[in-house]
């Protein structure tokens, strides 16, 4: 197998890797998110309790917004990066035999992960319709996974629609992209099969450690409201309940690495993609304690784990959230 295309005389961005070094505007805004969450779970330490009780509304249109269709950051960046790697084989792959398999299974791949993201948008959204036409709380019962409570042909013609023509949009997209671009996205595809991986590990791994029950699962035993409730560092152990830390929150963050999915060289599109990712892990995190489908605690750590993953990703891919001219020179 032979990949066309010569990256001898290609000009990569970071050649020298020991040049690589994070900015001073990276710096400054890892260091103000990293006060603010710190600062969060000191006071949901305390507070948790109280700040639920105050905020909790599952009739809330901003909770249900965000808690249906937030929820697909793990899956969009694994549908890119399998569209990236599907027609980067296509472009450079030349035994048409082999072309044809390595695409035709990555472009699987990525239909496999449209069927899941349809999945949760669809449940959740018949979930509050179904909700809504019994006269109870839009997000009730609705917080956890996903159910099969819609039609599959619908999941299915939609997924399949979506995915082809995302797949037309992504081929010329590749097609028009430089062998140094084709490179760094290789590259950037890659770690981010890796980091949805990791987050989604680390964060299911934690929940089933911690077994902490949800706000709006909170029972009155002896007349004492939230009596199942424990501190976000008490470990209760396997036993069903998986509010600690926030599974919503770590999608919404993981909407920040498509910004590493924009060619090193489209600045103005970078610092629109990275504060779209902030935006997007701030608010769904915001939208789960408004919810009440989980403590101010659960989405603050799920904040902290994940943007430190999505961060030492960017170090090893060496590419900067936003790029200045001085680093593309």
């Amino acid at each position: 197998m032979q990949w066309t295309g010569s990256t001898n005389n290609v000009n990569l961005m970071h050649d020298d890797k020991d040049t690589f070094e994070t900015t001073t505007g990276e710096k400054k805004t890892l260091i103000i998110l990293l006060v603010i969450g710190l600062i969060s779970l000191l006071i949901a330490t305390f507070f948790d309790k109280n700040i639920t009780s105050a905020i909790m509304n599952q009739n809330s249109i901003f909770g249900n917004i965000f808690q249906n269709y937030a929820d697909q950051g793990a899956g969009i960046v694994l549908f890119s990066a399998f569209e990236i790697i599907a027609w980067t084989i296509w472009r450079r792959v030349q035994e048409n035999i082999v072309r044809y398999i390595m695409t035709v299974g990555a472009l699987v791949f990525a239909f496999n992960q449209m069927l899941a993201v349809l999945q949760d948008m669809l449940s959740y959204t018949y979930s509050m319709l179904n909700n809504i036409s019994k006269g109870i709380p839009m997000g009730v019962a609705n917080n956890t996974s996903a159910v099969v409570n819609y039609p599959e042909p619908l999941r299915w013609g939609l997924a399949l629609a979506l995915t082809i023509l995302l797949s037309f949009i992504f081929f010329n997209w590749i097609s028009s992209k430089s062998d140094s671009d084709i490179n760094y996205l290789l590259n950037a595809a890659l770690i981010g099969i890796v980091v949805v991986f990791i987050a989604q590990t680390t964060i299911g791994e934690m929940k089933t450690l911690w077994g902490r029950f949800r706000p709006y699962e909170m029972t009155t035993v002896s007349g004492q409201t939230m009596s199942e409730f424990t501190p976000w560092y008490h470990l209760n152990g396997a036993n069903g309940h998986n509010s600690f830390p926030s599974g919503h929150t770590m999608s919404g963050w993981l909407f920040l690495y498509l910004t590493f999915f924009v060619p090193r060289g489209n600045i103005s599109l970078q610092k629109k993609m990275t504060i779209f990712g902030i935006a997007m892990g701030i608010l769904t995190g915001l939208s789960r304690v408004r919810i009440g489908a989980h403590w101010l605690s659960d989405v603050t750590v799920s904040s902290l784990i994940v943007g430190t993953i999505i961060f030492l990703a960017s170090r090893l891919l060496t590419a900067h959230f936003v790029e200045s001219q001085s680093t593309l020179n």
